[in-house]
């Protein structure tokens, strides 16, 4: 199984730049020209929140037109800076995933054996993250009706502290209980996450965690306590095998890339193998 990850892609209205710089737009269709240009083929594509910047109909607009050359099924996952009601107006988020003021969030059966569980770790109006009982009480049941099959949870929110102050600052309250949750289940592949814009590996209760960057700008690595700051690095994504026996994340920079030999894998049979 094979899974694209792309993560807070902000995507603002047509010709609009994000902070009069990045062009977020540039980055989701690089994100997207890359599957053809890697030669990869997801089995789906999850879009890990903050899909827009403001939370606008135009974006939300904007943001269908440049998802509209996808031709792979889609996940999207509710992020601090969307609207649920726009989401579920503009996008395919299944009916069962609650009413416009509900939380987004939904089991999705990839095969027989697969299942992605979508957490939205969202309060409105506010950028960190909240895991009520509600929704703690609906993982903990969605868990325990997948004990036939590996699971991936993909939520915004990481459940972990990433040691960037400015981002931990707005991290996830009701991390510790959701990870006394995972603790209870040996089934569980892999918790997926965005909201930070830098790519990160962790893991809680013996879960791996990994969080991907953004397609769009990245942050700052700072770990001595600095000011709110992004850097210039290019757009990612992150590739994401699935086996039966644990899940291989890959950081990529979105978009193609020159593909090159070095001289000593240059054999016959590697030759003929590109001819």
């Amino acid at each position: 199984m094979l899974l694209l990850q792309i993560s807070d892609p902000h995507i603002r209205p047509r010709g609009e730049l994000l902070e009069g710089r990045v062009d977020t737009a540039a980055g989701l269709t690089h994100a997207i020209q890359g599957i053809d240009a890697t030669g990869l083929r997801p089995d789906v594509v999850v879009l890990s929140g903050d899909l827009v910047n403001d939370a606008r109909e135009p974006e939300y607009e904007h943001l269908a037109e440049l998802l509209g050359e996808l031709s792979v099924p889609i996940i999207f996952v509710m992020g601090n800076h969307d609207d649920r009601a726009l989401m579920r107006r503009y996008l395919t988020v299944p009916d069962h995933a609650g009413i416009d003021v509900d939380p987004v969030q939904y089991v999705v059966d990839l095969d027989a054996e697969h299942r992605i569980i979508v957490l939205d770790t969202t309060q409105p109006g506010a950028h960190g993250g909240l895991l009520d009982v509600e929704r703690l009480e609906w993982l903990d049941r969605a868990l325990n009706d997948s004990r036939d099959r590996s699971v991936i949870i993909v939520q915004h929110h990481p459940p972990i502290e990433s040691g960037i102050g400015f981002m931990d600052q707005y991290g996830l309250d009701g991390a510790d209980e959701e990870a006394a949750i995972l603790s209870s289940y040996s089934h569980v592949a892999a918790v997926l996450c965005g909201h930070l814009h830098r790519p990160l590996m962790s893991s809680v209760a013996g879960v791996p965690v990994v969080v991907s960057p953004s397609s769009a700008a990245q942050v700052a690595l700072d770990l001595g306590g600095g000011p709110t700051a992004y850097t210039d690095e290019p757009g990612m994504v992150t590739w994401h095998r699935w086996s039966d026996r644990a899940v291989a994340s890959h950081f990529a920079q979105a978009g193609a890339s020159t593909r090159w030999v070095p001289s000593w894998a240059m054999t016959t049979d590697a030759v003929d193998s590109q001819l």
